[in-house]
């Protein structure tokens, strides 16, 4: 086995689609060799803490530093797949008769992509940041264990991104810090629009908006541990929380998650700063993944995970502003 096969499984390892994926037939043993060690990774992954770093690794405690950040796992995980000839093993397709979320749920989210698609889209340049105020608490573990984790300090965080480009350095604010985000890889190339998991306002402006279309080049590119449902419905919530999308593009996510089997209501929920609303979720392994919108007027208010054995809080962040803005670091008017 050489190094990069190696780093192929290691990158699936932490990265692992349906887990009840069977391989496509191999021409070669070593092919089939190969096919067969990337199902057995995939079954052997375990699962992930919530991912609440959408964009590249932000600062935070030590001990709750990834090894690696969202989008640089998935930058290596499509490059070795591509370069061994098994992105083909890695990217399957949702059948279209799976079914859909609960009738309350598809009931709710179609009021709330209704909502979404009337919001104005204001003119944006290339040139331009987008700017996301939340205030947010997350889990961090010492030593990689569930037994060993706390909830950290709620806490303001404010973030800036290229709407055209990753290439552009951004801004991460929070704890008292300024952090620059920059984008770098040895797979891509600069300009950078970004993808499903580290998008801009433009790769979001170009996804299609038939929302069985959309959730499945959403599936197409996930990377991560969860059961297929799980794992769609974690990454559209990632966008939802600290992205911007066109107002048609957003209708589209919400569409698109009326389809995940699984996805259910909470009549009651609360967000991270004390605002109550109304959620969709989805519930594995014990914690509640909750997107919280107001009962009032159906915008989203942030998302809250619950552990459902004693209603603890894992997780939780609430949007407090979002615009678009001239230059990284500038605070809209």
């Amino acid at each position: 086995m050489t190094p990069l096969d190696d780093d192929l499984l290691t990158a699936l390892q932490a990265a692992r689609p349906d887990p009840g994926y069977q391989p496509p037939s191999a021409t070669s043993p070593e092919a089939r060799a190969m096919l067969a060690r990337i199902v057995q990774a995939r079954q052997a992954a375990p699962r992930p803490a919530r991912r609440w770093w959408l964009l590249a690794a932000p600062s935070r405690p030590p001990t709750g530093r990834p090894a690696l950040s969202r989008r640089r796992a998935a930058a290596i995980i499509i490059a070795a797949a591509t370069s061994t000839g098994l992105a083909a093993a890695v990217l399957t397709l949702r059948p279209a008769n799976t079914p859909g979320a609960s009738p309350a749920a598809m009931q709710l989210l179609a009021k709330i992509a209704a909502t979404a698609a009337r919001q104005p889209s204001p003119p944006v340049r290339d040139s331009q940041f987008w700017y996301i105020k939340s205030w947010v608490a997350y889990q961090v573990c010492n030593g990689g264990s569930g037994n060993n984790c706390v909830l950290v300090k709620p806490h303001e965080r404010q973030i800036w991104q290229s709407v055209s480009n990753q290439c552009v350095t951004g801004l991460l604010r929070e704890y008292g810090q300024d952090t620059p985000l920059k984008f770098t890889t040895n797979y891509l190339h600069c300009p950078y629009r970004g993808g499903v998991h580290d998008p801009t306002y433009r790769f979001l402006q170009s996804l299609p908006t038939d929302p069985h279309a959309l959730l499945s080049l959403i599936e197409q590119q996930m990377q991560g541990q969860l059961p297929r449902p799980e794992e769609a419905f974690t990454t559209i919530g990632d966008l939802l929380r600290e992205a911007i999308a066109p107002p048609r593009v957003s209708a589209a996510l919400y569409r698109a998650a009326a389809l995940i089997p699984g996805v259910t209501v909470v009549a009651n929920a609360t967000d991270a700063i004390g605002r109550h609303g109304v959620a969709v979720a989805m519930t594995y392994q014990g914690v509640r993944s909750e997107w919280i919108f107001s009962k009032h007027t159906l915008r989203y208010l942030g998302e809250r995970d619950i552990n459902t054995a004693n209603g603890t809080t894992t997780g939780e962040a609430a949007v407090l502003q979002r615009a678009f803005v001239n230059h990284a670091g500038q605070i809209p008017g």
